[in-house]
């Protein structure tokens, strides 16, 4: 039986995808972008799948079973994450004529993903919290703000995702049995944190040579 993780991974990608074959339907570069989609998809699923090997190696290697039945957890969900997106920093390096195309469609695909994930599991789970339907509508701000500046310049997605990182740094507070890790964050919170304030640097740094010209 496939379990409901397994499946909401699985139909949010798919989710994700379809996304961004509607929005780069027109392109000529639409094929290479959806390609290193599915790649990084498939990456991060095998490092988050399997990142037991990492994490507990000896569990993993006594009870191999485990690693049909049971995911990395959240570290495991990072280490994918940056997996993922380490290939496609990869593949903007070796194609820089299309990275800006391939950062944006990163951010549309992600937050498409991230907006179907975070309804299934708050359906799935019948939750009664408020912090999985705000991550849910934030994602899907997101991904609408994203799919109507897709032609504009890379710099007009830095405020975008500054209050995103923002929001997604704030709605945990509403997980009680979150892992704190550091000064009352979680992990999660604290890359967040420090995406926020990589964007603001940036958006800053824009801002400064739009009046310098």
């Amino acid at each position: 039986m496939l379990r409901a993780d397994l499946l909401i991974f699985l139909l949010s990608a798919v989710i994700g995808y379809s996304v961004l074959s509607i929005r780069l339907r027109h392109r000529e570069e639409g094929r290479w972008i959806k390609d290193s989609y599915v790649t990084a998809l498939g990456i991060g699923f095998f490092l988050w799948k399997f990142s037991m090997l990492i994490f507990d190696p000896l569990e993993a290697l006594a009870n191999p079973l485990s690693l049909l039945y049971f995911s990395g957890g959240q570290r495991g969900l990072w280490l994918g994450a940056l997996g993922g997106m380490a290939y496609l920093a990869y593949k903007g390096y070796r194609n820089r004529p299309l990275v800006q195309l391939l950062v944006k469609s990163s951010v549309l695909a992600f937050a498409a993903v991230q907006a179907a994930r975070f309804t299934m599991f708050f359906l799935w789970e019948g939750s009664l919290g408020w912090k999985l339907p705000l991550c849910a509508l934030l994602s899907l701000v997101l991904s609408i703000a994203a799919w109507l500046k897709f032609d504009f310049p890379l710099s007009s997605f830095a405020p975008l995702v500054l209050w995103y990182s923002i929001g997604s740094a704030v709605f945990p507070f509403l997980d009680g049995n979150r892992h704190i890790v550091l000064a009352g964050f979680s992990l999660e919170q604290l890359l967040f944190i420090l995406l926020a304030v990589a964007m603001l640097v940036l958006d800053s740094i824009g801002s400064r040579r739009n009046r310098s010209r």
